[in-house]
């Protein structure tokens, strides 16, 4: 059958794909609960403890005195009510000099800092006017930071190394500073990994747990705002619709929080069930192009780097391995292909990934974070997004806020010399390009011949660099790009490569390879070279309906064996047949089929079988196929409800020895179009007896 005659050369040549690694399985995780080991509350300039809906108690100032070091004016404020979202708001402590909180620590590791601001309306001070700066130890939290008329709270990140953490109120000149209230708390180890995920260049990068985080953006994707009683580490997650472009782009889905499970080694301190049982799906699923996207712009300083974590939980599919789609942050693509069922185990079951993005990789703000379908090719045509969370880096001098360190060092004292340095090598590469190009007005006229360099040994793509040069032969002009002068080699056009196999006539073929026929021809007064001419009807796949490379496809389905490895290993190749196709091959002739293929994309050479066992294989797939067909031809003619499966003849492989030894065209007598044998593209041992004839590539 023609469906089974494939050439194997492409997925021997070609390597074989790392499957995206991921958490597996699908498990509830064993707690949702955290018991700080350290946990400071203070509601400053408060005159008795406040108890909040969630149970947490922040004590009074009187009784946090023991915290702080302050020589200055003990001034408190005050007010009965106020447009805010928590009690512990309604009071201050003002300074007018430094003062320092410390807390001692129980235990080292990850603690959350949050700074509660609310200028308290006072004839005692205008805090609306007070300018200050905030340092914990050696971080910087806050430069000249002065609040807006409403409430902000400060929210940060940092890793304990030391027994107590200092955080201070530095007041700007002729101000004062102020604080609503403060949270010193414990994090869980596990909330920051060491290594994360870079888009330019695609990698790994660690030391992550070397620096400190603000956190800039929290939102619960498709879903209300979750407060922070709702959250096992007290966080806020925010609305995201006023970040969503365009507003009407997507559609809010939802399920219980129940219902929501998470693989094993991932929790629920990550993210509660309430943020991943809400997300953001495509607003038209199954009708939209794969190259609609659902779009969060987000404002940055692009003058920091920042970990962009997005979290994923497929509660849209009805069944596994049926979303695939696409995740970019940046405008870089960030995920290919992203298939929750494979990375999180099942359905409902939560994923997160974590990405580091900054202005060297040319992420601009607003920083966007999109999600896209797939080709049709993909199982359904939907996107989501559960949960986003941008968290800033500390920069070079330990800042979280502006360009200066807590020494008064600025992260750009260091730029005088590097850019003087940058100058310099500039304009020793413009007197270097100046020098090369008077050299070569001057050069002799008999340059290129008096070099050993072979101008076709070794031809450029176009994009390659190159430089150009023109030749005249026999009264016309030919263009090409010449790199001869590097002795790289030389790029040919069409039309001399056109030229050069007589309009590719067919008696000047001298082999086939794995894309195409091969020629013989003769360029430059005679120098022989082999073309070797692609076939644009592909005619090696036999599966899908489609050429074995596409470079219009989206990336991950560009190489047809690297795509069909990873449904392979599903047990899923049906997904990206021909449709035309499913049903009509015997599953185990199938199965042989899509065996073979994949022990030829082993990685190592010496895993991979030989072309006999290839074709022994093949034949034997053949064979299974064909004894189906038999199968079924006789029940159609014996009108039986059942038909007897025919005993199926084992081939006898074809061994090395007769395939190194068997006859081959010799380059240099081509061969003729009369020579070439039709061979009927239905006939199994035909078929096989052409694969066996090609030539190498």
């Amino acid at each position: 059958m023609a469906i089974l005659a494939v050439l194997f050369y492409v997925f021997i040549l070609v390597p074989s794909v790392t499957a995206v690694g991921g958490v597996g399985g699908g498990a509830p995780a064993k707690s949702d609960s955290f018991t700080p080991p350290d946990s400071y509350l203070l509601d400053c300039g408060s005159s008795q403890q406040t108890t909040l809906t969630d149970k947490r108690v922040f004590i009074s100032d009187q009784s946090s005195h023991e915290y702080l070091n302050y020589d200055g004016q003990d001034l408190q404020i005050s007010v009965p009510k106020a447009d805010v979202p928590l009690p512990i708001y309604l009071s201050a402590k003002v300074f007018s000099s430094d003062a320092t909180y410390t807390f001692r620590m129980s235990k080292a590791g990850w603690h959350w800092i949050r700074l509660h601001f609310f200028p308290v309306s006072s004839n005692d001070a205008n805090l609306q006017q007070s300018k200050f700066s905030v340092i914990s130890d050696s971080l910087v939290l806050l430069h000249e930071f002065s609040s807006e008329p409403g409430w902000v709270m400060k929210e940060y990140l940092v890793n304990v190394t030391s027994q107590q953490l200092s955080i201070k109120f530095t007041p700007a000149k002729d101000s004062t500073a102020f604080i609503n209230a403060i949270e010193v708390v414990s994090a869980p180890d596990m909330l920051i990994s060491d290594v994360s995920n870079t888009l330019v260049p695609v990698a790994q990068t660690s030391g992550l747990t070397q620096n400190s985080f603000q956190t800039v953006y929290r939102l619960n994707v498709g879903g209300p705002k979750v407060e922070s009683q709702s959250d096992p580490l007290g966080r806020s997650w925010a609305e995201d619709k006023q970040y969503l472009k365009p507003e009407n782009a997507g559609k809010n889905v939802s399920v219980e929080p129940k219902v929501i499970a998470y693989p094993n080694g991932n929790s629920p301190l990550v993210a509660p069930p309430s943020v991943y049982a809400s997300a953001m799906e495509m607003g038209d699923a199954n009708t939209v192009g794969a190259n609609f996207n659902i779009t969060w712009s987000l404002d940055i300083d692009t003058s920091y780097s920042y970990l962009v974590r997005l979290h994923f939980a497929d509660i849209v599919s009805k069944s596994l391995n049926d979303l695939y789609f696409n995740v970019y942050v940046g405008g870089k693509k960030a995920i290919s292909g992203l298939d929750l069922s494979t990375v999180a185990g099942d359905l409902a079951s939560a994923y997160y990934k974590d990405f580091l993005v900054n202005s060297s990789m040319g992420v601009t703000s607003p920083l966007k974070v999109q999600i896209s379908p797939m080709s049709e090719a993909s199982g359904t045509k939907n996107a989501l997004l559960n949960g986003l969370e941008v968290l800033k880096i500390n920069n070079s001098v330990n800042s979280l806020d502006g360009e200066f360190g807590a020494d008064g060092k600025s992260s750009s004292s260091g730029r005088g010399p590097v850019a003087a340095a940058g100058f310099a090598m500039m304009f020793g590469a413009f007197v270097g390009l100046g020098t090369v190009a008077v050299k070569w007005q001057k050069r002799p006229q008999d340059w290129q011949k008096s070099k050993s360099f072979s101008s076709w040994l070794l031809p450029l793509h176009a994009g390659d660099s190159s430089f150009m040069s023109s030749k005249n032969s026999l009264g016309s002009r030919k263009s090409a790009f010449y790199s001869s002068t590097m002795g790289l080699g030389r790029y040919f056009s069409f039309a001399e490569l056109q030229e050069a196999s007589k309009n590719w006539d067919p008696s000047f073929i001298i082999g086939v390879g794995g894309f195409g026929n091969v020629y013989i021809g003769e360029i430059d007064n005679g120098t022989k070279v082999a073309i070797k001419r692609g076939n644009p009807q592909s005619e090696q796949e036999v599966l899908c309906a489609r050429a074995a490379i596409n470079p219009a496809l989206p990336r991950e389905q560009v190489n047809l064996a690297e795509w069909a490895l990873q449904w392979k290993r599903k047990d899923l190749l049906d997904k990206i047949m021909d449709p035309t196709l499913v049903g009509n091959i015997n599953p185990e002739s199938m199965k042989k089929y899509a065996e073979a293929a994949e022990k030829c994309l082993a990685e190592y050479g010496v895993d991979r079988p030989t072309m006999g066992d290839v074709l022994w294989n093949l034949e034997h797939a053949l064979q299974l196929q064909e004894a189906s067909l038999k199968g079924k031809s006789e029940e159609e003619n014996n009108g039986a409800a059942t038909a007897a499966s025919p005993a199926t003849a084992t081939p006898v492989p074809t061994t090395a020895t007769t395939l190194d030894n068997r006859p081959t065209p010799s380059p240099q007598q081509p061969k003729n179009q009369a020579d070439a044998q039709v061979i009927d593209e239905h006939s199994g041992t035909a078929m096989f007896k052409q694969f066996a004839e090609l030539n190498g590539r």
